[in-house]
C-alpha cells in the first residue's frame, strides 16, 4: 500500500504538467507546441511499427553494443591503473583529461576517422563511457580498505582471486555509479551522434522532423527518448540491486531509481 501511494505522488506533478500543457496548447494554437493527441499521434505513426524496426532498434543496438565496450574497457583499464602503480604514475593526468571534454565535441575526429555510420556512433558512445567508468573503477580500488587486502593475503588468497572475491566487490558501489552515469551520457552520445548525418535513428528522425517543420514528429521524438531514458535506468535499478545484493552492498543512490 504505501509502494502504491509512493507512486501516486509520484505521478502528481508530471500529470499535472501534462494537463496544464494539454490545456494551453489547445488554446494557443502554436504550431510550434502541438496538443498531445497529434504528437501521440505522430508517436504512433512513427515509432510503432515498421518505424521501430527501422530506427528504434538500430539505435538500441549501437547504444548496447557502444555503453558495453566502455563498461568492459573502464573496468579493464581502472583495474589496471588502480593495481599498478607505475601505470596510474604515467597514465594519470592523460587519463583525467578526456573527462573535461565531452565525447560530442570529438565527432568530427570519430567522422574523420570512421565515416558516417553504425561503427563511428559505436566508437563515440564507447568513448564516452570508457573513461567515466575507468577513472571511478581505479578510484575504488585504491579505496578498498588495507584490511581487506591483508585478510585475503593471510588467507593466501592468490592475486586473481582477490581482485575478482574482494577487490572489485568493495570497489563495486563507486563502479555500478559511474556506470549508471555513464549510461546517461552514452543515451545523450547515441542521440547526437544520429543526428550528425545518419540515415536511421531516433536522433535521425528527429532532427529531420524539426528540419522539415513537423513538430509533431519532433515531440514525438523527444518523448520517445524520455521514455527509453526513464526505462533504461528502471532497468539498471533493478539489475544493480540484484548484483550488489548478492554481496549485501547498497551503491549510492541504489534506491534512487526504484
Amino acid at each position: 500500500m504505501n509502494r502504491l501511494r509512493g507512486v501516486l505522488w509520484e505521478l502528481i506533478l508530471p500529470v499535472g504538467l501534462l494537463v496544464a500543457y494539454q490545456l494551453w496548447a489547445g488554446r494557443a494554437q502554436n504550431p510550434y507546441f502541438p496538443t498531445l493527441g497529434a504528437i501521440g499521434a505522430e508517436f504512433r505513426a512513427t515509432w510503432i511499427g515498421p518505424g521501430f524496426s527501422e530506427h528504434v532498434l538500430p539505435s538500441l543496438w549501437n547504444l548496447f553494443r557502444g555503453y558495453l565496450l566502455g563498461v568492459i574497457g573502464g573496468i579493464a583499464g581502472g583495474v589496471l591503473l588502480g593495481r599498478v602503480p607505475v601505470l596510474r604514475g604515467l597514465l594519470g593526468p592523460l587519463v583525467n583529461f578526456p573527462l573535461t571534454l565531452p565525447a560530442v565535441a570529438l565527432l568530427p575526429i570519430f567522422i574523420v576517422a570512421f565515416g558516417i555510420g553504425s561503427t563511428m556512433q559505436v566508437g563515440v558512445i564507447a568513448w564516452s563511457a570508457f573513461f567515466l567508468v575507468l577513472v571511478n573503477t581505479a578510484a575504488g580500488l585504491r579505496s578498498v580498505d588495507a584490511t581487506v587486502i591483508d585478510i585475503g593475503r593471510s588467507y593466501r588468497i592468490g592475486p586473481v582471486r582477490r581482485l575478482f572475491l574482494l577487490l572489485l566487490p568493495a570497489a563495486a558501489p563507486q563502479i555500478v555509479s559511474a556506470a549508471r552515469t555513464a549510461l546517461s551520457v552514452a543515451v545523450l552520445v547515441m542521440v547526437v551522434s544520429e543526428m550528425v548525418g545518419a540515415p536511421h535513428g531516433i536522433g535521425a528522425v528527429t532532427i529531420l522532423a524539426q528540419q522539415e517543420f513537423q513538430y509533431a514528429r519532433m515531440w514525438a521524438g523527444m518523448v520517445l527518448l524520455a521514455l527509453l531514458g526513464y526505462l533504461l535506468n528502471a532497468a539498471f535499478a533493478v539489475a544493480e540491486r540484484a548484483t550488489l545484493g548478492r554481496w549485501g552492498i547498497l551503491a549510492t543512490g541504489a534506491e534512487d531509481g526504484s
